[in-house]
């Protein structure tokens, strides 16, 4: 953690409790929120996402991945309602194979097995019924009642509505007029009482006369409900909350009083093209509506759907440039339900990420802990320090805990290995944070060492040095310097044939001396081909057959709002560099550590920064691959060790 990464934001990040303005009478399920100690009046971590109650995905333990329900042909853009009689019609882009023109409908009883009825049969001014030219992109479906609305762009750009009967998909379908000229996504959404709304784009609507032939008011551009950010402005990557739901696949629907608005919007999380949908809502098809809510990562262009019962889910139906999805062009079907305060995000049922991460669970639930450091000991344990006390304890309350275990499964507590002692520095009367504790075994001297950091809110970040005098990871410490040993923060011990190094900040790193007191020589900067840091904090370095690994954390995406807090990697033969550019590692990695256990197994420990992680603010471990001698790999899912 920096503080510029602090100061950032509490000038950007919006508080998740104003997602939902006027909610009041929902019933909110889902996991509990985080509680942490009574936050001091500049408390800038007062509402960060790491925090539960942002969190967008909190599987349970038995989640299973999102499956496709339809694989005929591969498809986009993907459609889907349910008739009067539970059956299904789905429609979408085709592409590639088969049919390419009109709008190819298929329907299912149970949605395992599905007739292809070929192209509606849509019969309208312009269109010639069989033409081959008319190819139709991103087409949607509603059912009203007995009938079937079919929404598309023409070939010429215009948007139209067809009509026919939900129980004829064989039937003819007639088009109205062109609606909106150079309009794309197209939708219906049909209210309660029979008024319909057109919307195309990432949120223009507009309410169409009584038969669905022309619009009957002026269009207009939905977006949050401005007033929201009256206090908090975003600013940079965060800007898009502001503006907009999505950008592509704008589609409506109604939830008791609530008007659910969904749009899609490929956002650069995880360092991918992450193919995401975006939800808000509002008391009236125009708002005012929430701030915009990240309901499905990977869900892709698709649909919503109120079930039998009155459940919400929406179609998954990812791009297969979003290299994380589950799968691509295909269809699956993801639950949704309400997080404590009202937002609606995926099932705790179901994983939508394809990655080692999604699927796993924090291995130290007994208190909340960020920027975890484990290291293989001389004796055969492994031990574990981290911040503690949701952001880092107040001086002069707590310091650094350690745990250890012999198995990685297992994590006992051994207790405080520091509480604030021999420190050689005045902090007066300055609020101090104890942050990213590193702990190191260095086979070399036989001992312990122990590396933290302090903030002190208005003076910045500076790190101790201590050493055990023991050879025991209890301790007792000493410190080597007789005060802070750098400015900044984020230090790392690391052990290399000629000696021991000291890292800090976003690559700063100098060789410690025989009393390791000081630095002997320069110290020097690490960066990649391109003169950039490979992360802007937390770094860390392995050493795997003469290559360098160098490690750091990383927010990709529209930052803390719906971004991922990512390791970033880039490898060299020399330890001083320049390092390879900076690529993905282990995704919501972000501040962690890098080792390999006796087995010669690389792990990263990981404790959940941002609302896409699976967990939050809790220890864990992520299985990293280093087969390939340049390059860090994390397996799939379904490859993930327990």
């Amino acid at each position: 953690m920096t503080m510029r990464s602090s100061l950032y934001l509490a000038a950007s990040y919006l508080i998740a409790s104003c997602l939902i303005t006027g909610a009041a009478g929902l019933s909110p399920v889902g996991a509990q929120e985080q509680t942490f100690k009574k936050a001091v009046a500049d408390d800038i971590f007062s509402d960060h996402p790491s925090m539960d109650r942002n969190a967008v995905v909190m599987p349970d333990e038995d989640a299973q991945p999102v499956t496709p329900f339809f694989s005929e042909r591969p498809i986009g853009d993907a459609s889907l309602a349910q008739r009067e009689d539970g059956s299904w019609i789905l429609t979408g882009t085709t592409l590639r194979t088969g049919t390419r023109h009109g709008v190819e409908l298929w329907t299912s009883p149970d949605r395992q097995t599905w007739k292809n009825w070929g192209p509606a049969k849509i019969e309208g001014e312009g269109i010639v019924p069989g033409d081959v030219s008319e190819r139709y992109l991103a087409p949607s479906l509603t059912v009203a009642g007995p009938a079937l609305y079919i929404a598309f762009s023409d070939k010429t750009g215009c948007a139209r509505i067809a009509g026919g009967m939900a129980a004829a998909p064989g039937g003819a379908f007639a088009a109205s007029p062109c609606l909106v000229d150079g309009a794309s996504d197209v939708s219906l959404f049909v209210d309660d009482d029979g008024t319909g709304y057109l919307l195309w784009g990432g949120g223009s609507i507009a309410r169409l006369n009584e038969d669905f032939s022309a619009l009957a008011e002026a269009p207009r551009v939905l977006k949050p409900d401005q007033a929201l950010f009256a206090e908090h402005s975003p600013v940079g990557k965060d800007w898009p909350v502001r503006t907009h739901i999505g950008k592509t696949g704008a589609a409506m629907i109604r939830d008791g009083d609530r008007y659910i608005l969904a749009a899609s919007e490929v956002t650069g999380r995880l360092r991918t093209a992450t193919d995401d949908l975006f939800l808000a809502e509002a008391p009236t098809p125009y708002g005012p509506f929430t701030m915009r809510m990240l309901a499905v990562p990977h869900g892709g262009g698709g649909s919503l759907l109120k079930l039998a019962g009155g459940a919400l889910a929406a179609t998954y139906n990812p791009r297969c440039e979003d290299g994380f999805a589950m799968f691509c062009e295909q269809v699956g079907l993801v639950p949704l339900e309400r997080a404590p305060d009202g937002r609606l995000r995926q099932s705790a049922s179901v994983l939508t990420e394809d990655s080692a991460v999604a699927g796993r669970r924090p291995l130290v639930t007994s208190e909340t802990m960020r920027d975890p450091s484990v290291t293989l000991g001389g004796d055969g344990y492994y031990y574990l320090v981290g911040t503690l006390d949701g952001y880092g304890y107040h001086r002069p309350n707590g310091g650094v805990k350690l745990w250890r275990s012999a198995d990685l499964e297992t994590w006992e507590e051994v207790g405080f290995i520091f509480e604030w002692q021999d420190m050689g520095y005045d902090f007066g009367g300055n609020i101090a944070e104890l942050w990213a504790p590193e702990i190191k075994w260095v086979e070399g001297d036989k001992t312990f060492y122990l590396a933290f950091s302090v903030m002190e809110r208005g003076v910045g970040g500076k790190t101790w040095l201590y050493r055990s005098t023991s050879g025991k990871a209890e301790g007792p410490y000493v410190n080597t310097s007789g005060s802070y040993f750098v400015e900044g923060i984020d230090g790392f011990p690391f052990e290399d044939e000629d000696g021991l190094y000291f890292l800090w900040g976003g690559g700063s790193i100098g060789r410690l001396n025989a009393k390791r007191d000081g630095f002997d020589g320069a110290v020097r900067k690490l960066v990649d081909l391109d003169g950039d840091a490979v992360g802007y904090e937390g770094n860390g370095l392995i050493r795997v057959d003469g290559i360098y690994f160098l490690t750091g954390a990383e927010w990709h995406g529209p930052l803390r709002t719906h971004g991922t807090y990512d390791m970033m990697y880039g490898t060299s033969t020399s330890l001083f560099g320049p390092y390879s550019q900076r690529r993905l590692g282990a995704p919501h990695g972000g501040h962690g550590t890098a080792f390999r256990d006796r087995d010669g197994q690389f792990w990263y420990t990981m404790f959940g920064n941002d609302p896409t992680a699976p967990w939050r603010m809790h220890f864990g471990l992520v299985p990293i691959d280093i087969g390939d001698p340049t390059s860090i790999g994390v397996p799939r899912l379904g490859d993930a060790r327990h």
